[in-house]
């Protein structure tokens, strides 16, 4: 292969696989979330899931790496507190974006009755620029439940 196929072809990779416009490499990822059953969703106070995350996106990677947090049930000292380390693969379209997600992480962290489980699901993300809006469900295994969280992308 010559050296200008290499550049060429180098720069197809990159151009196909960078993230949409706006899009920045590290971005927080902040919702509210609650656990879905039976087809609905309910936001009783005692159910609504605080959500943060920060996610690595590099341009050359098929996935990206996302660290989530989430707290539920009430305060921060006596709610369900759970850290997921995840690979997001998204389709990288200009404005809306899909994508699905796999992860391990420690729920309950930090209590005695703490427990480690694998995650999975899926959610669409809509990029305006720097800023953002999501939706995804993810079924937690450990659980035994799926969470639907909405939220922002900064």
């Amino acid at each position: 292969m010559s050296l200008r196929r290499t550049w060429w072809s180098l720069a197809l990779l990159v151009a196909v696989a960078a993230p949409a416009q706006g899009q920045r490499a590290l971005s927080v990822w902040l919702g509210v979330g609650s656990p879905i059953s039976h087809d609905s969703i309910t936001f009783a106070r005692d159910q609504v899931e605080a959500y943060g995350a920060l996610q690595l996106d590099l341009p050359l990677l098929p996935f990206a790496l996302r660290g989530d947090v989430s707290i539920a049930g009430g305060d921060l000292r006596d709610g369900t507190r759970n850290a997921i380390a995840s690979a997001v693969f998204p389709l990288r379209l200009p404005l809306v974006q899909p994508y699905a997600m796999v992860g391990y992480g420690t729920y309950d962290w930090g209590k005695s009755f703490e427990h480690r489980g694998a995650s999975y699901g899926a959610g669409v993300r809509v990029q305006f620029g720097g800023l953002g809006a999501f939706v995804q469900a993810r079924r937690h295994e450990h659980l035994d439940r799926t969470i639907a969280t909405l939220g922002l992308v900064f």
